[in-house]
């Protein structure tokens, strides 16, 4: 079952990455669950020292004190526990902002892996790491200027070969030399260019 959220008329899934934010989110409830029962102690002492002080100068409203007091150690409990099913809801939506962009990232890269060089990173207006889509989208546009720049040389290299071609058809062996030749040195060129990317 799929826990979604409505928001703005539109339905999203708020656990993306089920196991990073179920688990970020219980570390900030135990974090803040420790402050929680410190707070609720505190508080449910200095009251129960009022009590006491109350029932020295009033006995007669010894119960009815008492009475107030398991109500007032309800009430910091049940208060306690609204306390930290919030914080616990807010950190699954701020997670999801987080394993929402990481996830639209990673489905991004498998398009790249894929070769599509169209691929283009859109993330929500409110996911964490805004920097990332400029990044991705920047890497995205220069390996596509470099595959478009690679066409455009193979369509050269293509047509070098076809003029090479022609020629060796007409019976032209000094221009066939000279074209392959020209070949062979384009070749060289883009291989060099090629063996550049791979150095560190």
């Amino acid at each position: 079952m799929a826990l979604r959220l409505k928001v703005f008329g539109r339905r999203r899934r708020l656990l993306v990455d089920r196991n990073y934010q179920l688990r970020s989110a219980l570390r900030s409830v135990l974090g803040t669950s420790v402050l929680v029962g410190l707070l609720v102690f505190v508080l449910y002492r200095i009251n129960l020292e009022s009590s006491l002080d109350l029932q020295q100068m009033a006995p007669f409203m010894r119960e009815g004190l008492r009475r107030w007091d398991r109500i007032t150690l309800l009430s910091l409990i049940l208060g306690g526990l609204v306390f930290l099913a919030g914080v616990f809801l807010v950190e699954l939506m701020e997670t999801h902002r987080t394993a929402g962009a990481l996830h639209n990232l990673r489905r991004r890269l498998e398009e790249l892996r894929c070769g599509r060089f169209t691929a283009q990173l859109k993330l929500r207006r409110h996911d964490n790491f805004p920097e990332l889509e400029k990044a991705f989208n920047d890497v995205v546009a220069s390996l596509r200027s470099r595959t478009e720049g690679e066409v455009a040389t193979l369509g050269r290299l293509s047509a070098q070969a076809r003029d090479l071609l022609r020629e060796q058809d007409q019976g032209n062996p000094s221009r066939v030399r000279i074209l392959a030749e020209a070949l062979q040195q384009s070749l060289e060129e883009m291989r060099c260019r090629k063996s550049d990317l791979l150095e560190p």
